[in-house]
């Protein structure tokens, strides 16, 4: 069950990976429109400026030049600064320039109430370059660039003088005004270009998601064979749809080896379940000798147990799949374990004709479970019995090698055709599938030594040739 708070969590904004793409994309965008717009009106604002600085300075040398020019020429100064008309861009400049004593000299008229000659910075002395001058306001609140130099007029007593040159910046803030206009609609433009943008480049960009998406909402118990395809993908989805494919692989299997599972164990279960179901039937017919219902009680005993051997078998495959599963370790004495399989199985053995013996040292020791230990070699030596004629000879052989407990059970059976090598291990899988759960057991011996090995980390490799027997090694890791 989810939580509600999961899914809460699973509608926050933006709720999808388009619009998170979209959102990002068009954000993105508009931030680089948005820093070129303010970079193009900086550009503008200080190019206006660079202009009026430029202007500023070549008037007021000019002025200079012509005070040096024409010393104590004070009508043809008040001409040449009462009406100076400049660049079309620039209506007007003002100009005034004072005496020593801070006396007006000669301006351009109306000049004092727009500008008083206090509102002036300080006068520069030195050389005079673009970036000297100033922003200030006049009485109507309309902005001026200024600029005051020092100058020199020959003829005139005392001939030190302070030209004050001002540009009125109304054109400039109209140019600039209209500028931002057209920038503030091209942003407006731009925002929903950019959504748009953004919005198809989520479209196109996780449109491979949506089809694997799709692909995977189709796939079900009967169409595990469908695979993703990885043709044109993003490397990123590349690999993604591979790990996906090979998901699939192992679902496939899995699923394909438990519908063989639950086949196979229906099949087992109902062979001694009939049987058991016949023998009632024929005893039912009629009445019977007390001897005749103790051989049938004693045949049906014998179902039972062959029935609770398999589930057994089952339950322990089952519990060793289990994730959690463990084991319980202790030293054990190798060559002890063997002479007690060796007893166990003696008996039966010598009935068959076949030699059984073991190999092992006297010291070899490891860390295993006794009782598993036992019974996947057991397993081992009953198929070797079971599939061994009469003359022919079983061997348990146990030795250390480089980081592992080898344990080998070989013998000189009918041997396995190398074509079935590969599935003996499987559940219920039989060599010959003639035989019988009676005559040649349910096919589980070898897969519980396989689930044994599993369980202590170990690996079992078998060898086999037709008519001359059967090698199974164990390897068990030194612990």
């Amino acid at each position: 069950m989810f939580s509600k708070t999961g899914d809460k969590e699973g509608k926050k904004w933006p709720g999808s990976l388009a619009a998170r793409m979209t959102l990002w994309y068009g954000l993105s965008a508009f931030a680089l429109v948005l820093m070129a717009t303010g970079f193009l009106y900086h550009a503008l604002s200080m190019g206006l400026a660079q202009e009026d600085d430029v202007l500023l300075t070549q008037n007021i040398q000019s002025v200079k030049a012509l005070l040096r020019e024409s010393p104590g020429e004070l009508e043809d100064l008040q001409q040449a600064v009462g009406d100076r008309e400049t660049s079309p861009r620039v209506p007007w400049l003002w100009t005034r320039i004072l005496d020593a004593s801070s006396r007006v000299v000669a301006e351009t008229p109306g000049m004092s109430k727009k500008l008083p000659a206090g509102s002036f910075p300080a006068a520069v002395s030195a050389a005079l370059s673009p970036g000297l001058s100033s922003v200030i306001d006049s009485p109507d609140r309309r902005s001026f660039r200024v600029l005051s130099a020092k100058g020199d007029w020959p003829g005139h007593s005392p001939p030190d003088v302070t030209v004050q040159m001002a540009i009125d910046m109304t054109s400039d803030e109209d140019i600039l005004e209209k500028f931002g206009s057209k920038l503030l609609w091209l942003l407006v433009v731009s925002l929903g270009a950019c959504a748009l943008a953004g919005y198809w480049i989520a479209q196109r960009g996780i449109r491979p998601v949506r089809e694997i998406a799709g692909t995977a909402s189709r796939i079900g118990s009967s169409t595990l064979h469908e695979r993703l395809e990885r043709s044109g993908l993003p490397s990123e989805l590349f690999d993604l749809a591979g790990t996906f494919n090979d998901m699939l692989d192992r679902l496939e299997a899995s699923f394909t080896r438990l519908t063989r599972f639950s086949s196979d164990i229906a099949h087992e279960l109902r062979t001694p379940i009939q049987n058991l179901r016949v023998a009632v039937e024929v005893a039912l017919r009629k009445e019977r000798e007390p001897e005749e219902y103790r051989d049938f009680l004693g045949s049906c005993l014998e179902e039972y147990q062959r029935l609770s051997n398999l589930i057994d078998r089952l339950l322990f495959l089952a519990r060793a799949e289990y994730p959690g599963a463990s084991i319980e370790r202790e030293k054990v004495n190798l060559k002890k374990e063997l002479e007690l399989l060796l007893d166990f199985y003696g008996l039966s053995a010598s009935e068959s004709g076949i030699a059984l013996d073991i190999e092992a040292p006297e010291d070899l020791r490891a860390e295993l479970d006794r009782s598993l230990f036992q019974r996947a070699v057991g397993n081992l030596v009953e198929n070797a019995l079971k599939y061994t004629s009469s003359g022919g000879n079983v061997r348990i052989k146990a030795s250390a090698t480089a980081g592992n407990i080898r344990v080998e059970v070989s013998d000189t059976g009918r041997g396995i055709p190398e074509d079935q090598l590969s599935r003996v291990f499987d559940r219920f899988y039989r060599v010959d599938e003639s035989r019988t759960a009676v005559s040649g057991g349910a096919g589980l011996g070898l897969s519980i030594v396989k689930s044994i090995m599993d369980l202590h980390g170990g690996t079992v490799e078998i060898q086999s040739k037709v008519g001359q027997g059967t090698l199974v090694v164990l390897f068990f890791p030194i612990v």
